[in-house]
């Protein structure tokens, strides 16, 4: 008699964890689309829970697909080439509004170290918020006023003289502040491909290519968001960095760059 109790005490007892085994399949199931479809249409949930399900987990399905794709395909390609040609032309010129940017140290001439180039900013003319993750950004006022932005902190209004650091991985802009011209000396460290950037970015709006921020070709806008490593705050950076590096790597192997060689080669 005692043997039997003791055998229905443990039947009773030694089902829980096999439940919550089997809902823990159940959940990671769910997670992957094309099983969690079949297994929501076998299970007796409601039709409207099914339908939501099916309807609302292909898009996202697809599109993280697509997004793991694009990572991996680029992972197999050649690095993103951020160097630049022998140029002879020191200064290149925003043709919108003879803005001029000079390169008083380029990447090479500092085998690495770092890049200055001194630019000329339109009356409240700059950039909107961005970060950098491989390299520091500072700021030094030659002529004017210049407002910088930095996240977690209170802007800044630079005047002749004056000067401020951005560090890597910070949010930051910076605009002129005033109705005149502006003139700005821009040091990088180490390095990167601010040089290539400028010169690509000027290149394609005097050839009309580049309006309100935008290319006519998206190829082009993922390149030069690359060349610089400028990510911007509308994604989250777990997402976008590899995003972008990704487009930019497939984009140099479609050859999308070569229309841009005549700016920087």
């Amino acid at each position: 008699m005692e043997s039997i109790q003791t055998t229905r005490v443990w039947t009773v007892k030694n089902p829980v964890p096999v439940v919550k085994k089997t809902t823990w399949r159940s959940w990671l199931a769910l997670l992957f689309y094309p099983t969690g479809v079949v297994k929501a249409w076998r299970s007796k949930k409601s039709i409207w829970l099914k339908l939501t399900y099916s309807l609302l987990g292909l898009p996202v399905f697809l599109i993280i697909t697509a997004y793991l794709c694009v990572i991996l395909f680029a992972a197999f390609l050649p690095t993103l080439d951020r160097t630049v040609g022998n140029r002879t032309d020191r200064t290149i010129v925003n043709s919108e509004g003879n803005y001029a940017a000079t390169f008083i140290k380029t990447g090479a001439e500092t085998n690495g170290a770092y890049e200055l180039v001194q630019v000329e900013l339109e009356p409240y003319g700059g950039n909107d918020w961005h970060y950098h993750t491989s390299f520091e950004e500072s700021f030094t006022v030659l002529d004017g006023e210049v407002r910088i932005g930095q996240e977690g902190e209170k802007e800044l209004l630079l005047k002749k003289g004056d000067s401020a650091v951005a560090d890597k991985n910070n949010f930051h802009y910076f605009k002129n502040a005033r109705k005149e011209k502006s003139i700005l000396l821009v040091k990088i460290t180490p390095a990167a491909g601010l040089e290539k950037t400028l010169r690509v970015g000027y290149g394609l709006i005097n050839d009309g290519l580049l309006r309100n921020d935008m290319t006519e070709n998206p190829w082009h806008l993922v390149l030069l968001l690359a060349y610089s490593e400028s990510y911007l705050p509308m994604m989250p950076s777990w997402f976008q960095e590899p995003l972008i590096n990704a487009l930019a790597k497939i984009a140099q192997w479609k050859g999308e760059d070569k229309a841009l060689y005549k700016y920087f080669k």
